[in-house]
Order: structure tokens, then sequence, then C-alpha cells
């Protein structure tokens, strides 16, 4: 069993990152959580080289990075490919695309907490 569980946040919105924050922090075994957090690609694959990472949160639309690109070379690398990726984001329309590409999840904003609560603690669970 691991003794703590890495999850990568890819957002540029401090907002969003706190709140998320608030959110783990919340659930069940969150002392066991350490976070990192980027919001440029070159950074994220860095993190993820570095790192034993058990979970990512991906936006979809930040300034310095693309979520589709990031996404998509996350599943071509051996390294990360069976890395659990979230997308959270406002655009609700490129699901199911975003699924084919290999999203494992999708969750909307603004965020429904009770629906991320589950969400994150079935992926840490699997992660166990």
């Amino acid at each position: 069993m691991k003794s703590y569980f890495t999850i990568l946040i890819v957002e540029d919105d401090q907002f969003n990152i706190q709140l998320i924050e608030t959110i783990l922090s919340k659930i069940e075994g969150a002392e066991k959580v350490r976070i990192l957090t980027t919001d440029e690609e070159d950074e994220t694959f860095r993190l993820l080289s570095q790192n034993d990472v058990d979970l990512v949160l991906l936006d979809l639309h930040m300034p310095k990075a693309d979520g589709k690109e990031i996404l998509e070379k996350i599943r071509s690398q051996k390294e990360t490919a069976d890395i659990p990726v979230i997308i959270v984001s406002v655009d609700g329309l490129e699901e199911n695309a975003l699924r084919e590409t290999g999203a494992t999840d999708f969750i909307l904003k603004p965020y429904d907490v009770d629906t991320f609560s589950i969400k994150l603690s079935k992926y840490l669970e699997l992660r166990r």
C-alpha cells in the first residue's frame, strides 16, 4: 500500500487550484495526498518524469499550454500512459472526443463538490 498519493494539477487559474485543494482536504485520507501544480506543458512532463504521479487533473484551456495536446502526449508515452487523467473544463461539448483521446473522466466547471469528491476518491482508491 502506498504511503501517500501524488496528484498533478495542470491548471492556470489560482482560484481553481485552491478550490481543488480545499475539496481534496475533505476527502478521507487527504493527509496522504501530495499536490503538484503547473500551468505549462514542459513543466507538466518534467513533474511526471520526476514524481510517481497517481492522478492528473487537467484543464483544457490555458494560456501557456493546450490541454488536449498534453493529454495526447501523456497517453502516447509508455511511462505515463496508464496514469488516470481527469479533464476539468467549462467546455462540456468535447467530453466524448476527449474520452476517445484517452481522458479517464471529465468534471465540468463550476465544480459540483460532491461529484468531484466522489470521483477523486474513486481514482485514488484504484491507485492503492
